[in-house]
């Protein structure tokens, strides 16, 4: 255990080290960082208004009333964008690391592959995203008159960190197929298009999708069901409960197959 616990602490220095570096340069540019920033908050101020438009029509959609929608589209968005700030670098693995032979360099260093390429980029212009749905998530909740208990912060904190590795296991098992592609953006392309359904009940699709967000690309626990049992929303007992555990367990797959990647891995020799 002290063992595991010096090395955690090893690398959580050499995150914060990278961290530091990457600001230090992103910083230099400080009006490109402002311009892109206003362009994700304007970004997520048009999927609201979006939604807005769809509840002038509707009062419930699926039993959620417009204030619910709020709510799971914050925690949803929390969830897909603070994992895209720091772990989106790996859909570059085809592009800038395989096919560069960038990716030599990386299994060279007596540090693990997968930090390497986390750590070598942070996205920063989720930030305004994060920071939108979190306030999101607080103006919804106070409209709905939400009461937390401290078993739903503790599930709610428990299922927003499971969210981040579903996500993140998404992105690394698709990405991880450029081992044998050379390139997984048209795979990537899908999953952030398929990203947006965590914005609406599961209920609303096809029983097919509902399997698909379960399963394959399981945004569901990333969204759906952690907000479902915040709210306290009938149904999905077994799936609400399963939550916390789905990150670890998708995570730990999707990395088995990365490493599997490696494995198979061919330099290009150049």
């Amino acid at each position: 255990m002290k063992e595991k616990m010096k090395i955690l602490r090893k690398y959580a220095k050499i995150y914060w080290l990278y961290f530091v570096q990457y600001w230090k340069s992103r910083l230099v540019y400080k009006k490109d960082f402002l311009l892109g920033a206003l362009g994700q908050t304007v970004s997520v101020v048009v999927s609201v208004s979006f939604l807005t438009l769809v509840f002038t029509q509707i009062e419930t959609l699926q039993g959620w009333t417009f204030n619910e929608m709020l709510f799971l589209s914050g925690f949803g968005g929390l969830v897909i964008f603070t994992q895209n700030m720091f772990f989106f670098n790996i859909t570059r693995l085809g592009r800038d690391y395989i096919i560069s032979g960038d990716m030599d360099r990386i299994l060279l260093r007596p540090l693990n592959p997968l930090f390497q390429i986390y750590a070598d980029d942070v996205h920063d212009n989720n930030l305004p995203k994060v920071l939108a749905n979190a306030l999101l998530i607080v103006y919804a909740g106070s409209k709905i008159g939400l009461n937390l208990t401290l078993l739903k912060v503790l599930y709610a904190a428990a299922a927003m960190m499971s969210g981040i590795m579903v996500a993140a296991s998404i992105y690394l098992f698709f990405s991880s197929t450029a081992f044998w592609t050379g390139t997984s953006r048209s795979a990537v392309w899908l999953i952030f298009r398929i990203s947006n359904f965590r914005k609406y009940p599961i209920e609303i699709f096809a029983v097919a999708i509902q399997a698909l967000l379960v399963t394959l690309i399981p945004l569901a626990f990333a969204s759906f069901f952690p907000v479902s049992f915040i709210l306290g929303k009938e149904g999905f007992t077994f799936w609400k409960i399963a939550t916390p555990l789905a990150g670890p367990v998708f995570f730990f797959v999707a990395y088995r197959f990365w490493k599997f990647g490696v494995s198979n891995y061919s330099s290009t020799g150049s």
